[in-house]
């Protein structure tokens, strides 16, 4: 089979592997489409392949998992051990054991678990298959659900990228007065079309103050604006991945009574919201703004990377 081998944003290409053979409990699902994500562009070298968001056919599933050759699935990313008590509730992001990340999506053909699938409805595309099953609408939908805003609040989004454009969509889809920050005047110009009421350049004032702020970048700095512009008494939710930031507690969390919390990725337990969303007409399509063939997937990233482009798809077959 075709798959990645990835040295970094200039240095990839697609070479032959053998097709794998699933272990037991396990499903193949041969993937029609898989989508970029911007954690891959800090893979490093190797020859890795961090694809984690991809839609396909089961080729073969265990018996007993309910799902049958032929269906068109998305794969999840995130896997728990399915018997502790968070995993029961549908959480496995908090699978008491450890949660199991699955990658290797940019290929033909890739081997998950059979709890990693996720049935969509009937006669949707695979490229709104790998929208609905993965980050750019599950890690909004997390959060959306932890941290719901109501129609008319003001929510301000600092960073662009797929997930931020992806809670830029949500969150304007629901009735929020979304203002969102970002470098790239062609996002800025796309986050407009996804219903941003207000988007600014890096710098800008924000007033007045909103309630809660979604922090998408991970950058220390845009974490210590998130927390200086919320409102006192607002909530910042940290979206983007982030070792270590420093910051005044007695400042932000005792004088100003600010609530921070996080959404990394989406639980089991949210697909349903998910797909609701989905038919009841959010528009995830218009994410998207690129598509390539495998054998163009060089150029795909290269795309993605120039930061002049949305979610950006693989289509494999």
């Amino acid at each position: 089979m075709r798959a990645l081998a990835f040295n970094g944003p200039d240095s990839l290409e697609l070479v032959q592997l053998p097709t794998p053979t699933p272990a037991a409990g396990d499903a193949l699902v041969r993937v029609e489409a898989s989508a970029i994500c911007g954690s891959e562009l800090h893979a490093g070298g190797g020859g890795r392949n961090l694809g984690h968001e991809a839609a396909g056919i089961v080729e073969q599933a265990p018996e007993g998992s309910g799902f049958a050759r032929g269906e068109r699935v998305g794969v999840a990313a995130v896997t728990g051990c399915g018997t502790c008590e968070p995993c029961r509730r549908g959480v496995q992001l908090h699978c008491s054991t450890g949660w199991r990340i699955h990658v290797g999506m940019h290929a033909e053909y890739v081997a998950v678990p059979a709890a990693a699938l996720r049935r969509v409805p009937e006669g949707i595309s695979a490229r709104d298959a790998v929208l609905i099953t993965g980050d750019t609408l599950g890690v909004p939908v997390r959060a959306q659900r932890r941290i719901p805003s109501r129609r008319g609040d003001r929510v301000l989004i600092i960073g662009l990228g797929p997930i931020g454009l992806g809670h830029t969509l949500l969150r304007s889809h629901l009735g929020a007065e979304v203002v969102a920050i970002e470098p790239s005047r062609y996002r800025r110009e796309l986050a407009r079309e996804l219903g941003a009421a207000e988007v600014l350049a890096p710098g800008s004032d924000v007033e007045p103050p909103p309630r809660l702020v979604i922090e998408c970048t991970g950058l220390p700095d845009c974490i210590r604006q998130a927390l200086e512009v919320v409102a006192p008494g607002g909530t910042v939710v940290q979206s983007g991945e982030c070792p270590a930031v420093v910051v005044r507690p007695s400042d932000t969390f005792i004088r100003r009574e600010v609530t921070y919390t996080g959404a990394w990725y989406y639980a089991e337990a949210d697909f349903p919201e998910m797909i609701r969303l989905y038919r009841a007409g959010l528009p995830v399509h218009r994410l998207v703004t690129d598509e390539f063939p495998a054998e163009r997937i060089t150029e795909a990233y290269r795309r993605f990377a120039s930061r002049e482009a949305g979610k950006v798809v693989v289509n494999w077959t």
